[in-house]
């Protein structure tokens, strides 16, 4: 196990200025705490594409109050636009091709940009209707790419506008609702304007810093969560204990895709150790990991301010997993 001076000697060597660390261990003994500027302890860091797992882990809890079906096609939810193919033939894709990347959606390259990009938040019918900076054309479906593994933005996209569309509010108090208040996940939002306030910066692989509304995606359900490894640590303790999600949606996490062992419903899993899920996220700035186990409470998160321009797993990130493994 690692200790804070350790843990400082290693975000030296590899220039990050600021980590957030938890981790749960079998017996649910949680240890959380931030490193770096004091001056930034308790603030928030860009989750980035863990946003994806738990804009899941809310669907699960729709999916549960019999609002959303995992089996349903995407475009019962649509009411002013239907989802088409390359033929313009309404496509019959489902929530559940859509949470595991294989709804044949193949985003285009440079896109999905940071506030950087644009100084106002558009709807997501926007973005998916191909009307603003963020996405230059409107999302559609390649229809023999159906099945296959394309990592997708586009996909959450179309999942946030189906449970806006579904429960007639905003992707932000939905989650609030169903998964932030209930767990006094505090430090967890989609708010500009606190993440402004209370967000850590950035610091890209060539050193130059950016600020929290250069980092910031205006995509919530795909890459806009900006939190604490401590809140994350609650959202997996609650799944792990009983009453937060039912045995099904627990099972359905870890259920491989049909046609890729490796694609869960919100984690990716490695076959050869199918009992540990992994969630990444990698920005402007930012880079993180969650690792939760299907039959143990023991996980581990690692948020940090840096993008060092490799894999989270051969970087520092990595590091502390594998000493922490």
């Amino acid at each position: 196990m690692f200790t804070r001076e350790t843990i400082s000697e290693w975000m030296e060597k590899h220039h990050v200025s600021n980590l957030d660390l938890a981790t749960i261990t079998e017996r649910r003994e949680l240890s959380a705490f931030q490193l770096g500027d004091v001056s930034y302890e308790g603030r928030m860091f860009a989750a980035c594409s863990i946003s994806k797992f738990v804009t899941v882990i809310l669907i699960l809890k729709l999916v549960e109050d019999q609002k959303l079906n995992l089996d349903s096609e995407i475009n019962d939810y649509f009411s002013s636009f239907t989802l088409n193919d390359e033929n313009g033939i309404p496509s019959q894709i489902t929530i559940r091709q859509l949470i595991q990347h294989e709804a044949g959606i193949i985003d285009l390259p440079d896109q999905f940009g940071t506030m950087e990009q644009c100084t106002e938040i558009p709807s997501m019918e926007e973005i998916i209707l191909g009307n603003t900076p963020y996405y230059e054309r409107p999302v559609f479906i390649q229809s023999q790419e159906v099945g296959t593994f394309h990592y997708s933005d586009s996909g959450y996209c179309l999942l946030q506008h189906a449970i806006e569309q579904c429960m007639s509010s905003t992707f932000e108090k939905i989650m609030t609702e169903y998964i932030f208040a209930p767990l006094d996940m505090n430090s967890s939002s989609y708010d500009l304007e606190k993440i402004e306030k209370y967000g850590v910066i950035g610091i890209e692989p060539n050193g130059s810093v950016v600020s929290p509304q250069a980092c910031y995606y205006p995509y919530p359900a795909a890459s806009g969560l900006w939190t604490t490894a401590s809140d994350l640590a609650t959202l997996v303790n609650a799944i792990t204990t009983e009453g937060f999600l039912s045995k099904e949606s627990k099972r359905v996490l870890f259920t491989p895709s049909s046609t890729n062992a490796e694609v869960g419903h919100g984690l990716f899993v490695n076959p050869k150790e199918p009992s540990k899920g992994f969630s990444f996220g990698w920005g402007i700035g930012f880079q993180s990991i969650l690792v939760m186990e299907k039959d143990s409470p023991k996980s581990f998160i690692c948020l940090s301010n840096r993008n060092e321009g490799v894999h989270q797993l051969e970087g520092l990130i990595g590091q502390l997993l594998r000493t922490y493994t």
